[in-house]
């Protein structure tokens, strides 16, 4: 496994824990951060999303970056 993946799969988790543990008093924030932790974790184990997202790589990483920003501003 490469660097980039394994961080980005690290930071996926630490959004997981994060976003679980505030879940009952910010559940918006709570809602970001998990999907941000579902989409990338699908993102580096399914073959099948791979290819669907085969031409909209960069689109997919700018919706992944928004949801984990407005998670963390929502906490803020």
């Amino acid at each position: 496994m490469e660097l980039g993946r394994v961080l980005s799969l690290f930071v996926a988790m630490l959004a997981l824990a994060y976003g679980l543990s505030v879940a009952a008093t910010n559940w918006l924030a709570a809602a970001c951060l998990i999907q941000f932790s579902i989409l990338t974790a699908v993102e580096h184990d399914s073959a099948r999303v791979q290819s669907l997202l085969e031409g909209y790589e960069a689109a997919f990483a700018s919706l992944k970056l928004a949801l984990l920003l407005a998670g963390l501003l929502l906490l803020w």
